[in-house]
């Protein structure tokens, strides 16, 4: 079987290079963090690179030893902003999944997106790039966020005030507001708010299959810990409907995660976002389909993904014992016991040990 590349080891960049090494599949992992976690994984062939031009001059050696175009799975957020910014020519030499290039590139910068979900009929929040925005523009409390995924010292931010916007203002670079976005708060009371994952794998557009969940611990800085899939099949139709009506003439290929914020008492749905390459809650997406290292060492097959009939509970075990602690939430303590786990696996066990140093 041919090489498969993979860029990023982060928890999502481990779970893929689990899922293809057990399919068989020879795989060779770039990362440029030496404590990125999946390091530690026995599988693969793992390379080092400094920067970018480290990990060109890499990638054109090994290409040219294997003498085709090989298929490349980029994992990482910070690491596909910075492909599209300084090495869209892997896309000539890798076949590249997030793809095409154009597509990924534009749905890279949240305020585009936004533009083309608007189009399509999704619910968006009222939106500015900080760059462009001036005191008054929202009432408070609002968002903060990237609009594009560079290196900041948050993830997501809620400002309470005037106060709190300055104190953050004077953290951030200018040359970085064009990056960041800001966004009117969506104010939905915690008993009535479900957080949304919908994932999926298309190829030319089209899903080879579906699975939503709802996001019920995350850390403050908006990480999710622990999600259970929704078994309401009228909501899951609505939301996967919408996802491919996003998708529907973008011949998009690769993995794909929407992000929704959903009001429970008034059906009012929230779309946040869509990354558009393996997230951090690809793991769990494994646990719902039978097939998918199949469906991913080949994805241009016409195969599609075969489900599990047992809904998925899935849980990050470090990560939800801190956004516990965090919330003071120590509920629902047996859930440990029936959850699918992110980075803990018998078989691979260095990769969970050493988070713990």
């Amino acid at each position: 079987m041919k090489k498969i590349i993979i860029i990023g080891l982060t928890p999502q960049g481990l779970s893929l290079l689990r899922i293809l090494s057990r399919y068989g599949v020879d795989v060779v992992a770039f990362y440029q963090n030496p404590r990125n976690v999946g390091v530690y994984s026995k599988y693969g062939q793992k390379k080092h690179f400094v920067d970018i031009s480290d990990l060109k001059d890499q990638l054109e050696a090994l290409i040219d030893k294997l003498g085709y175009k090989p298929l490349c799975y980029i994992t990482s957020g910070e690491l596909l902003a910075l492909i599209l910014r300084e090495y869209k020519e892997i896309y000539q030499q890798c076949e590249v999944s997030s793809g095409p290039y154009d597509v990924v590139e534009m749905l890279s910068h949240k305020d585009r997106m936004y533009e083309l979900a608007i189009a399509k009929g999704l619910t968006v929040a009222k939106y500015i790039t900080l760059d462009k925005y001036k005191e008054g523009d929202f009432e408070y409390p609002l968002f903060m966020k990237r609009n594009y995924e560079i290196p900041l010292f948050f993830k997501v931010l809620k400002i309470e005030n005037h106060e709190t916007m300055v104190s953050c203002l004077s953290r951030i670079k200018e040359d970085e507001k064009k990056d960041i976005l800001v966004q009117q708060w969506i104010d939905i009371p915690p008993k009535d708010l479900i957080n949304i994952t919908g994932q999926s794998f298309y190829c030319q557009g089209i899903s080879k299959g579906h699975y939503v969940a709802s996001q019920l611990r995350r850390l403050k800085k908006g990480i999710t810990s622990y999600i259970e899939e929704i078994t309401d099949q009228q909501l899951v139709k609505h939301i996967t409907a919408l996802m491919d009506s996003f998708m529907s003439d973008l011949g998009y290929n690769g993995f794909a995660e929407f992000e929704f914020m959903f009001n429970k008492q008034t059906n009012e749905l929230f779309f946040i976002e869509v990354n558009t390459r393996t997230c951090g809650l690809q793991s769990s997406f494994n646990h719902k389909f039978k097939n998918l290292g199949h469906i991913v060492s080949d994805p241009f097959a016409k195969d599609v993904l075969i489900p599990n009939d047992k809904p998925v509970h899935w849980m990050n075990i470090l990560r939800d014992l801190r956004s516990r602690i965090e919330m003071k939430d120590f509920s629902h303590l047996t859930d440990i016991f029936h959850s699918k786990f992110d980075v803990f696996d018998w078989h691979d066990m260095k990769p969970f040990i050493k988070q713990l140093f």
